[in-house]
């Protein structure tokens, strides 16, 4: 390991604040990864539906996520807010 990167969890582990941040950070990380993939699964299916009715209701969900996904980045971005 690089001194930098062991320098950073020596931080990490006398600080516990922001170890509990960092945690927190890496969780979101992995939801917004998450949202991502069910994104592009929703979005591709949009495509190959015919019916207006299930399209409208698959786009409704793909606008719920992309906003979910959205107020995430803004999060990770600015977590003091």
């Amino acid at each position: 390991m690089r001194s930098k990167k062991l320098f950073h969890k020596l931080k990490l582990f006398f600080n516990h604040k922001k170890q509990q941040e960092e945690k927190r950070r890496l969780e979101l990380k992995i939801a917004l990864k998450q949202l991502k993939e069910k994104h592009k699964a929703l979005k591709e299916e949009l495509e190959q539906l015919n019916n207006e009715e299930e399209r409208a209701q698959l786009e409704e969900k793909i606008s719920i996520l992309e906003a979910q996904r959205r107020k995430g980045i803004d999060k990770l971005r600015n977590p003091e807010v």
